[in-house]
């Protein structure tokens, strides 16, 4: 071999080996027991949350800390800290149980601009919302590839966990209680895209007490965001202690996002001392997005909300199908099970179908504020009490819906003592000549009987299926675009006319591609 030739050949091997991806990564362990002059290995640890920060993270670097120990501080991150794609900067706990990092007065976790990092196997805990603390417990701001996974925060004024202006972002078993603002927040002053949150709890967020101008007290909420994914979530008892009495928090919901899926998520018993407080939230300046195989139950507010706020870019071409209402509406937003509500002319164009809702507390549906055009009700079951609509019905369209009373006593449509003089007096329900809406018992099996919190469970549960001799088996209009499956994951036929409600009984229980594994995936080692 011609000796310059090979002379070229080993520094090209040479200057491959060194790239920064294939540097060995190091693993920095660190102890109350050790000592920040320590080399941080294993056997000489570093001791505190300083020492990390003062370290230049690389690809494929971790950072332990010891399991069942409390740091006190603020772990910081930079863009000089950030990872790759295939190799991460990962912090985590090692040994026995969860590391707990103490932020004290102040935040425990912040990432500005750092990108392809891990946050894995923490607490993380501030002193208290109402006891000192006024920050979020983990903060991000401008990351790319970030993921955070099996992290308990709590004791933070502001959010437990908010990220800003994040690309390709995965929080998955989060659970995050006793904070002010949100338990988790994503998005709001810089466009995020690609987010994934699933199997998280927020729980017990009762509010921020210092923020007396804007809603506070939320579970889950993503803003400013395209292409996002809520799944196998709960949200339950927020909001509770927030200290305004507006519009009020809710438990899962967006605004300002497009091609947003909420789905498989519990959001029960949130509340409001003002407005709102319901189970789920398709707010201003939605577009293209669902609300799908959901269940909301004794919330402040409406199970599923349609709203469109003051000043919000365009709200449009969402959908709320397959989902089940218990008992929501239990002191706002007219007391009803779904409520659309828009204080801008630029709302319309929304279909909800096949939902069961269940209102022993008023109506099936409510609409305030300016009229939403071309907001459209098919095959949903709605079984309420007294008045079936709060607010003007000829607000929305209405076909193909079964009604009953949830007491026995009599029903009111939009004024109308029975469904047909409704239907024959405004044209709703009616297509054509023929009324297609109807008025009997849909057979709903244990109606009201609902109290779970395990959304793996959703799928196993016996309420609100049809019983078999049910006269809403078949009875739907056929929809041209109707999601594949049904809340229980039955395919609902292309052809066939579909049941009216969240359940499409048949012999096919196969899971769809949306629902092919509810697991969610190990996030990168």
């Amino acid at each position: 071999m011609d000796r310059k030739f090979l002379l070229l050949f080993l520094c090209g091997a040479l200057a491959l080996l060194l790239r920064p991806g294939n540097v060995h990564a190091r693993d920095y362990y660190v102890s109350p027991q050790g000592d920040d002059s320590n080399p941080g290995t294993q056997d000489a640890p570093w001791q505190s949350v300083a020492r990390v920060n003062a370290a230049t993270l690389g690809p494929g670097d971790r950072v332990l800390l010891q399991g069942g120990r409390r740091f006190v501080g603020t772990i910081e991150l930079g863009r000089e800290d950030s990872g790759t794609a295939d190799r991460k900067v990962v912090v985590t706990s090692y040994g026995v149980g969860q590391a707990v990092i103490d932020g004290r007065n102040g935040r425990a976790f912040t990432a500005n601009g750092c990108n392809y990092f891990v946050i894995r196997n923490l607490d993380v805990v501030g002193s208290g919302r109402k006891s000192g603390n006024t920050e979020d417990g983990i903060h991000v701001v401008d990351a790319q590839g970030m993921e955070i996974d099996q992290v308990d925060v709590s004791g933070f004024r502001g959010n437990g966990l908010s990220a800003d202006g994040v690309r390709d972002a995965r929080i998955t078993n989060v659970h995050a209680h006793e904070t002010g603002a949100a338990g988790i927040s994503v998005g709001y002053q810089r466009r995020s895209k690609n987010v994934y949150i699933g199997a998280c709890v927020a729980r017990n967020n009762p509010g921020d007490p210092s923020n007396l101008t804007n809603h506070s007290g939320n579970g889950i909420v993503v803003a400013n965001v395209e292409d996002a994914v809520i799944e196998y979530c709960e949200a339950a008892n927020n909001g509770w202690d927030m200290p305004r009495r507006g519009n009020g928090p809710v438990g899962i919901w967006a605004w300002h996002g497009d091609r947003v899926v909420i789905q498989f998520c519990i959001s029960h018993d949130n509340k409001s001392p003002g407005d709102d407080g319901g189970g789920f939230d398709l707010d201003g300046g939605m577009t293209n997005s669902v609300l799908q195989y959901n269940l909301s139950y004794n919330n402040d507010g409406p199970g599923y909300f349609l709203c469109q706020f003051p000043g919000a870019t365009v709200f449009r071409n969402n959908v709320v199908r397959y989902n089940i209402s218990q008992n929501d509406g239990v002191k706002n937003n007219r007391r009803s099970g779904i409520d659309v509500y828009s204080a801008s002319p630029n709302a319309s164009d929304c279909q909800v179908y096949n939902n069961t809702i269940y209102n022993a507390h008023g109506p099936a549906v409510g609409f305030g504020g300016l009229p939403m055009p071309g907001v459209v009700f098919r095959n949903n079951i709605f079984v309420c009490s007294r008045d079936v609509v709060a607010g003007e019905a000829q607000r929305g369209r209405f076909e193909g819906n079964v009604y009953w009373s949830v007491d026995g006593k009599r029903l009111s449509f939009d004024g109308y003592d029975t469904l047909e003089r409704w239907s024959e007096a405004t044209g709703q329900e009616k297509i054509g000549a023929d009324i297609v809406g109807k008025y009997y018992d849909p057979l709903l099996e244990d109606p009201g009987s609902v109290a779970l919190t395990d959304p793996a469970a959703l799928r196993a549960m016996a309420a609100y299926r049809l019983a078999p001799d049910s006269p809403c088996i078949g009875a739907g209009l056929p929809l041209a675009d109707h999601g594949g499956r049904d809340f229980w994951g039955n395919n609902v036929s292309a052809s066939d006319k579909p049941a009216v409600g969240a359940f499409q009984p048949g012999p096919s229980h196969l899971r769809s591609p949306l629902d092919a594994d509810r697991r969610v995936p190990a996030a990168t080692k």
